[in-house]
């Protein structure tokens, strides 16, 4: 029974590693691609023969710190003023009400046509704020912002031109840009997930026609590809990946301009940044089980862009995947179930295999730094940290396959807050980053994790040691749970 046991565990373990595998792989394939990204798309000289209306689309709710800076930015786009609509889909209830109401009359004022979209709730989330908008846009593209984006002047100029190259296309997706990269440690291990992410899903899909996603905050997309395939669905979903999946069925396609960057902040704290990937995660959780089998029985797409968007929809499982098979593994060692020379992870085969996904992390960070000209040593050091860094995030990217797969409120609440600089940490605004109930699962995940790695490595079993106590440890650390604990008083009361 017990060699029965062992062997079930094991085929249980390599059976969740196996898609991971695929995807890591598939991450190989694109990183080669991303190699010969054609570099002529985006050095061609940029004449337009004619300047289609554009709309750009600002989704905000309470970015008082934000919003005024990236309104203003619209006023130095090289495109002509009065083919220009500015849409603000504002669900704001504080100050922001009145900084974006400012802001609309100065650029009206300016010559640029700004209206502003309210809605009495947040019902839906930004998908409904987006698509009750959309009732007001009339350009023929649409360029899609975030509050915080601040656009180059040629953004869309360049856009229209790729757009104008590319018929077949439904949307351009820029590199997300980076204002406050330098501002601590986890800025810049952000920006450097962010550049990875870029360089190969996006640079390395488009080299070999495969799917891609567009960020929601970075794109430019024709208005009536958009309306085509119903604008944004509401639910709580990945808004930016479900159209993308929904353009790739309608058989359309997307173009990606590196060169090209739109701005935006980056969290300064860890626990900022693991719930935005958790937000993301639960999103993208809801669009597999929303359309996985839509991908599979669509009649007029391509079996490499069915397995493109497949591959690409299993991100989120990498982590829930590592989380399982972890634990699991530790705790047959533990029970006595399976003995530590027989475990999966003293199994060198098995440690090859998975060493490769690490090996591909280190060459894609290397290559994006590369790609962009930050190939320093102050920047090189980072990647071997990413992977700690990112294991912070596996707890709650776990508990949003929950909520994504049973279509649970979780994160969506939850918006990454922005502070428009550095500082934003010491804000007031911050306080409501504040740990909920998802932090009991982060707890006994990490602390299980740090006495499990204990006890195999007591037995030996190194490697899976090693792999659980970074997890625990970054865990714990991105909870910031020190500003729990009761402070001394520095000054005396007010009164």
């Amino acid at each position: 029974m017990t060699i029965q046991i062992w062997f079930l565990i094991e085929i249980i373990t390599l059976v969740i590693t196996i898609p991971v595998l695929g995807l890591e792989y598939y991450w190989l394939v694109l990183l080669g691609t991303s190699t010969k990204y054609p570099r002529d798309l985006e050095s061609r000289e940029v004449v337009l023969k004619s300047h289609p209306i554009v709309s750009v689309l600002i989704a905000s709710y309470n970015e008082r710190y934000v919003i005024a800076r990236s309104l203003e930015a619209l006023k130095h786009l090289d495109y002509p003023k009065e083919k220009l609509q500015v849409v603000v889909a504002d669900d704001s209830n504080d100050q922001t009400i009145g900084i974006v109401d400012e802001s609309v009359r100065d650029l009206n004022d300016f010559g640029i046509k700004t209206v502003v979209s309210r809605r009495p709730s947040r019902e839906h989330y930004k998908c409904g704020a987006l698509n009750k908008a959309m009732d007001q846009v009339v350009g023929d593209f649409v360029l899609l912002l975030d509050a915080d984006s601040i656009v180059p002047p040629d953004i869309l100029s360049k856009g229209i031109d790729a757009m104008e190259s590319h018929p077949r296309s439904s949307f351009v997706s820029f590199r997300y840009g980076h204002y406050n990269r330098n501002y601590n440690l986890i800025t810049r291990l952000f920006a450097l997930y962010q550049d990875i992410g870029d360089t190969l899903s996006k640079m390395g899909a488009y080299r070999i026609d495969a799917p891609f996603s567009f960020q929601g905050g970075l794109a430019l997309v024709r208005s009536k590809d958009l309306r085509g395939v119903g604008q944004w669905s509401n639910e709580r979903i990945a808004d930016d990946g479900d159209v993308s999946i929904k353009m790739y069925l309608a058989g359309k396609r997307g173009i990606y301009l590196s060169s090209v960057r739109v701005m935006s902040e980056d969290p300064s704290t860890l626990e900022a940044w693991k719930k935005q990937v958790a937000r993301t995660s639960q999103g993208w959780w809801r669009c597999i089980a929303k359309y996985w089998r839509s991908i599979i029985t669509a009649p007029n797409v391509s079996l490499r862009t069915k397995a493109g968007l497949l591959l690409m929809l299993l991100g989120p499982f990498s982590g829930f995947s590592w989380i399982l098979v972890t634990f699991l593994s530790a705790a047959a060692v533990v029970a006595g179930v399976v003995q530590p020379a027989q475990s999966i992870f003293n199994n060198p085969f098995y440690i090859g295999f998975i060493a490769v996904p690490f090996a591909i992390s280190m060459a894609s960070g290397l290559w994006a730094l590369w790609v962009q000209g930050l190939m320093t040593v102050r920047n090189v050091v980072l990647i071997p940290m990413l992977g700690y860094a990112t294991g912070a995030m596996l707890s709650l990217g776990s508990v949003a396959f929950f909520y994504g797969i049973f279509d649970r409120t979780g994160f969506f609440p939850y918006r990454t807050p922005h502070g428009g600089s550095g500082e934003a940490t010491k804000m007031s605004y911050f306080r409501h980053l504040t740990n909920d109930k998802n932090a009991i699962v982060e707890v006994v995940l990490a602390i299980a994790a740090i006495l499990l790695a204990v006890w195999v490595f007591r037995d030996g079993v190194w490697f899976l040691s090693l792999t659980l106590v970074g997890f625990g440890i970054f865990t714990l650390k991105s909870m910031n749970l020190s500003r729990h604990l009761p402070k001394r008083a520095t000054e005396p009361p007010s009164h």
